[in-house]
């Protein structure tokens, strides 16, 4: 990931960089000047720059190119998902280099964010800032292999229509659901294409903001899902909607609960519980009628197959199809994600899960269907070859689940090779097969960081994150995981009894 003149600390700390403009700039579209949240934006972004420049010993320069970041002339894949909305307005505001100066101060945060925004001219005089006064190495009239392409800029919108979403219900505005209609629309032209892409694209994971992303991937899987058993288009949007606003309702759980580590209490539990309820309500907040279907998803997406969770369901027997699948797709993100109480589990492992909790807990037939969907060996696995070569899995094969197609990228003795794809389900002229899985890996046990690998293709070692890694990641476990320390399942109190 890093080159002789970006040192690899340099990178993690641009990452705080752009995300501290980002939520600036976010800022700023909600209160008015002057405001203490604008000062405390510019501040902290201003500590982010200056830490940015002492890793890099240097002046620093990031480079807009091509509709991706660069820190010089290392693509920052990460980055330029998470953060699509801050590329797109910079390109907008024709910004396509940034050199952070030794002087650099809160005037000149200030005066950028004000320039992203349309507020100031681009010519406006910055003292510790130098504005286009580089260009970049690539082409940023290249169109050709830029990093995020069709799905992976839709999933950039939803990020940013998600955090739009909490700011808004955190401002007591309303939410826009037209906005989100949109992304589940894109989302759902894309995947209907190709779907083994959204599975790839469902393995991205964030530590800082792990209930977007998780939100997201949930969409994903339960897209790809509905397309699977058959849904109408219109069932798919709104099974899409349902899923992407899954957990809306934590919004209103308390930071210090959905950040804390160590065992939670039975209070702490009950407010976590009742985040479908919360959820739901901010749905029917709006007003608007269209979207009673997605309210309902929302609410009942954690009542389990068998109604023995939360809230409490009376008057049929099992929550609705399309909650059942998104709690079928809600469980395997879950899981497959670091929580404070327990390491990710691998993809396959996942799968084993749900078919453990299956006639209780989650549909049987959803969640047959949902392996047939990723394969004994999940799309985005990192799997060992017999041959000790290295990659990840890409397709599924149409019959033999245990055979997909595997993209290598390490060769036997773990190095960095040119990528080349295999087939397991190939033969030997004495019928054996070719190639075998001698088992699965978890991409930290060879430094592979999977979100370079998703959206550039290359394989790259994975950076140090600022953030604690411990830090956003409690999600309620599911039926058949293992409970956490000091977990109180009180399904009882997590919410009226609905009908």
């Amino acid at each position: 990931m890093s080159t002789p003149d970006v040192p690899r600390g340099a990178i993690a700390e641009a990452a705080e960089f752009i995300r501290a403009l980002s939520t600036a700039r976010q800022t700023y579209t909600l209160y008015p000047a002057d405001h203490p949240k604008r000062v405390e934006a510019v501040q902290g972004a201003l500590e982010a720059v200056r830490r940015l420049r002492h890793a890099m010993r240097s002046d620093p320069v990031l480079f807009v190119a091509r509709h991706a970041l660069y820190l010089g002339p290392v693509l920052l894949p990460r980055v330029t998902l998470s953060r699509y909305a801050l590329v797109d307005a910079f390109e907008k505001a024709e910004i396509r280099s940034i050199e952070a100066l030794q002087l650099v101060s809160a005037s000149d945060i200030d005066k950028l964010v004000r320039m992203v925004l349309g507020e100031l001219s681009r010519e406006t005089l910055l003292e510790g800032m130098a504005l286009n006064r580089v260009r970049a190495a690539v082409d940023s009239d290249d169109e050709d292999g830029v990093p995020l392409p069709g799905l992976q800029r839709t999933y950039a919108f939803g990020l940013e229509v998600l955090r739009d979403t909490a700011a808004a219900i955190a401002a007591d505005r309303p939410v826009d659901l037209a906005a989100c209609n949109r992304v589940v629309q894109e989302l759902s032209d894309q995947i209907v294409r190709d779907p083994t892409q959204a599975l790839m694209l469902a393995t991205v994971r964030s530590h800082d903001e792990y209930t977007y992303y998780h939100m997201l991937n949930v969409c994903l899987l339960s897209i790809a899902l509905g397309y699977a058993v058959g849904l109408h288009q219109d069932q798919i949007l709104g099974l899409g909607l349902g899923a992407l606003l899954h957990d809306v309702g934590k919004v209103n759980v308390p930071v210090d609960v959905l950040q804390h580590v160590g065992a939670l209490s039975v209070e702490q539990w009950r407010l976590v519980q009742r985040h479908p309820v919360e959820g739901a309500a901010i749905i029917f907040g709006t007003g608007e009628t269209l979207f009673q279907s997605t309210a309902a998803i929302v609410l009942e997406h954690h009542a389990a197959y068998d109604l023995s969770g939360y809230p409490g369901l009376s008057g049929r027997p099992h929550p609705s199809l399309p909650a059942r699948m998104v709690a079928v797709a809600d469980c395997f993100d879950a899981v497959t994600t670091t929580r404070p109480y327990r390491k990710a589990e691998e993809r396959r492992q996942a799968l084993n899960i749900l078919l453990a909790g299956a006639g209780r807990g989650y549909d049987p037939r959803v969640v047959r269907t949902f392996v047939r969907l990723l394969g004994l060996f999940p799309v985005g696995s990192l799997v060992r070859l017999t041959n000790k070569a290295i990659g990840v899995v890409v397709r599924n094969h149409d019959r033999l689940l245990s055979r997909p197609k595997v993209h290598i990228m390490l060769d036997p003795n773990g190095d960095p090779c040119d990528a080349y794809e295999v087939d397991l389900s190939a033969r030997d002229s004495d019928g054996s097969f070719r190639w075998n899985v001698e088992r699965s890996m978890d991409p930290g046990e060879v430094g592979v960081d999977m979100v370079s690998l998703v959206l550039s293709g290359d394989v790259e070692p994975t950076v140090p994150a600022k953030e604690a890694s411990e830090a956003g990641l409690l999600h309620d476990p599911g039926h058949s995981e293992p409970k956490p320390a000091g977990y109180q399942d009180s399904p009882a109190e997590a919410g009226a009894s609905l009908s």
